[in-house]
């Protein structure tokens, strides 16, 4: 099943920037969900900060499981991510 997920700075560290040894935390553990192929796709966010992906899993409880234990999540520079679940999409149907 595929999953959006988005990632949002904490508004109580929002202006505070991650220790560079944090931020290389989170970027090497991010590369490990891509290469097992939990994370396809990834992007910063353009409006707010923070980042947004696209997640291959079983279940949401799995994506909530991997991600929560992110660097920057477990140390509260960002929120636990929103985490909504994708269906395909109808207007690529055939049309009878």
């Amino acid at each position: 099943m595929q999953f959006m997920t988005l990632f949002s700075w904490h508004p109580d560290k929002a202006e505070t920037p991650a220790p560079a040894d944090l931020r290389e935390a989170e970027f090497e553990m991010i590369r490990g969900l891509y290469a097992a192929g939990l994370v396809q796709q990834i992007w910063l966010r353009g409006d707010a900060g923070g980042a947004c992906a696209i997640v291959e899993a079983p279940s949401a409880d799995e994506v909530a499981e991997k991600f929560n234990a992110l660097p920057l999540i477990r140390e509260g520079y960002l929120q636990p991510p929103m985490i909504v679940p994708l269906k395909p999409y109808s207007g690529f149907a055939p049309r009878s």
